[in-house]
């Protein structure tokens, strides 16, 4: 029969050996329990150390969520380039806007089309002219009443000259004031005295009384162009917020590369450190499938990272275009970290806001009373046409060749001559008019149903930014969870690997879940990291589709090269006419 002291020795040389492979926990436990002779002490299960080993590895965790140990080391340079840049997304935002090419075009666009409203006020300068003219005849007699005679030839010889000034007013009326004058010398008994000066002072006046009359239709063309260039404002607003969307989406994807980098590194370093591991206890106990597995991993993520360098390497090429940098050698740093809080909103505040907002609306809303103003314009020419005719003059007669004489006698002598005098014209059908009636009526409709699809686009649109935000950031959310989850899960192999023996049968198993459960915490710190970016980019959108992404109305340039406000746009506001429709009827007369 056994002696139970006896017993208990092998239990406790047993106990020794099993400790060795990780099986049963130290020794000392097992001499720390009550053993009472006769009878074996209880074992510890393998679910009571599991258990040990969960509880351990999530009180290793970070008690406010995942530890972001990225956000660090991702603002220091990696050294991939002779000089760094440190950058944040405002920075790149100003310097692209500043230096960008992309961005000088689309500010030049609203200058050029300015133009036109100097071009259509131009038309109601006034005008300076000079007229000369020199002939000498030499015609045939065919009545006594040209020369006083039959014979001969009638020689004439005359010199004509006049300056003066013209305008065109914006009630469509024409004013001209001119001062003529000239010198005539002929063989004729009629002329007296021969040779001889006039001068003439005159000032007439071209009055329409229906088709083109009145301020609203004749300084249209101004109004047209201011409301031309709005629209071109609006439209180059609405470009410019999409270039620098398209900045901030560079940005924060070059934020999201160089994480995924870091991470991907952190990665391949950890499996460097398993291989070193294995080698070192290969003599011991480690066996050669498990280093060569070990050596494939460090392999696979050093080609993984191969391809997120090039990601990062592209990223940052392209914000570097975007921002008008020509040093591509410079290695740009992230100087900003992502917002992990999307802004607050209410919704009918944000619709409101789009609404009123918005570039896209803004334009529509002009091209809409461009519409209108054109269709108001073209039935004004259905009327027929009646002008009022005016004029009135005084004029000079002097002996020879001396001008300045006549020039005085046309205020002294006699008195001013009056003329008055109407012109009526209208088209047989009037099929050019009403066409441009019936077209401009189906240009305002257009234009009615594109603002109709612009508001539908704004709403569709913030709805979507809306949604899209809430999305990221419960996204973002959930794979802090599953980082956390990930990394818990990393730590409790960590531990089961350093305390099992790894030439135990399932050692292969478990080394091939330490190392999915490394590629699995990268894959989440890497999701993680870009549903960071990812939610930064849409608040980036949500503030593009709000239309608040730049404020900016205008795009006027200084002469020094300084955006101003301009207040042509008020202008173009107030100028707008409303024209009355009975006075526009289109069977009148």
């Amino acid at each position: 029969m056994t002696c139970p002291h006896q017993n208990i020795g092998k239990t406790l040389l047993l106990g020794l050996v099993l400790c060795a492979f990780g099986s049963l926990p130290c020794p000392k436990k097992l001499l720390a329990q009550d053993s009472v002779p006769g009878s074996l002490p209880e074992p510890i299960s393998r679910d009571s150390r599991d258990q040990e080993r969960v509880e351990l590895a999530e009180s290793r965790l970070v008690p406010t969520g995942v530890d972001l140990w990225w956000h660090e080391p991702i603002l220091l340079p990696l050294g991939i380039g002779p000089r760094a840049l440190a950058i944040s997304a405002d920075d790149a935002t100003a310097e692209s806007l500043e230096f960008s090419p992309e961005v000088q075009i689309i500010r030049v666009e609203p200058q050029i089309r300015r133009t036109d409203i100097t071009r259509q006020k131009a038309a109601f300068d006034w005008t300076n002219f000079l007229e000369t003219s020199w002939a000498n005849r030499s015609d045939p007699i065919g009545s006594v009443l040209t020369t006083g005679s039959t014979t001969g030839r009638f020689i004439d010889d005359q010199l004509n000259g006049g300056l003066g000034v013209r305008k065109r007013s914006t009630t469509g009326a024409e004013w001209e004031i001119s001062q003529r004058s000239g010198w005539q010398r002929n063989n004729s008994d009629f002329l007296v005295p021969n040779p001889q000066s006039t001068s003439r002072l005159e000032l007439t006046v071209t009055q329409p009384l229906l088709a083109g009359r009145g301020k609203e239709v004749n300084y249209f063309r101004v109004v047209e162009a201011q409301l031309g260039t709005a629209a071109t404002e609006a439209e180059s607003l609405a470009r410019l917020q999409d270039h620098v969307l398209s900045v901030g989406t560079s940005y924060w994807q070059l934020y999201k590369t160089r994480a995924a980098f870091l991470i991907r590194r952190r990665a391949v370093e950890e499996a460097d450190k398993l291989v070193v591991s294995l080698t070192e206890r290969s003599k011991l106990d480690a066996t050669s499938r498990q280093i060569l597995r070990a050596k494939v991993a460090a392999a696979q993520r050093r080609a993984e990272l191969m391809t997120i360098a090039a990601a990062a390497d592209t990223a940052e090429t392209r914000l570097q275009r975007f921002i008008g940098q020509v040093d591509f050698e410079t290695e740009l740093v992230p100087a900003q970290l992502p917002t992990r809080v999307p802004p607050s909103w209410d919704r009918e505040t944000v619709v409101q806001t789009a609404l009123t907002g918005r570039p896209e609306i803004v334009k529509a809303v002009r091209e809409v009373r461009a519409a209108s103003l054109r269709l108001g314009v073209s039935r004004n020419q259905l009327l027929p046409r009646l002008d009022l005719l005016a004029g009135t003059y005084v004029a000079g007669l002097n002996a020879h060749r001396n001008l300045f004489p006549a020039y005085g006698r046309q205020f002294v002598d006699g008195r001013p001559s009056v003329n008055v005098g109407l012109v009526w014209e209208r088209a047989v059908g009037n099929r050019a008019a009403r066409g441009l009636v019936q077209r401009n009526e189906l240009e305002l409709q257009r234009s009615i149903s594109e603002y109709d699809a612009a508001l539908q686009t704004t709403r569709a649109d913030v709805e979507l930014a809306l949604s899209l935000m809430e999305v990221n950031y419960q996204t973002m959310l959930q794979r802090e969870l599953s980082a956390k989850a990930a990394r818990a899960e990393l730590w409790y192999l960590e531990d089961r690997w350093q305390t099992m023996a790894v030439a135990d049968g399932s050692a292969i198993l478990l080394l091939e879940n330490l190392i999915d459960a490394q590629v699995r915490v990268a894959d989440e710190e890497t999701s993680l990291s870009a549903a960071e970016a990812d939610l930064n980019i849409v608040i980036l959108q949500y503030h593009r589709a709000v239309g608040t992404l730049l404020r900016s109305a205008h795009f006027t340039q200084s002469p020094s090269g300084d955006l101003h406000d301009s207040d042509d746009q008020t202008r173009a506001d107030l100028a707008t006419p409303m024209l009355d429709s009975q006075m526009l009827e289109e069977n009148a007369f």
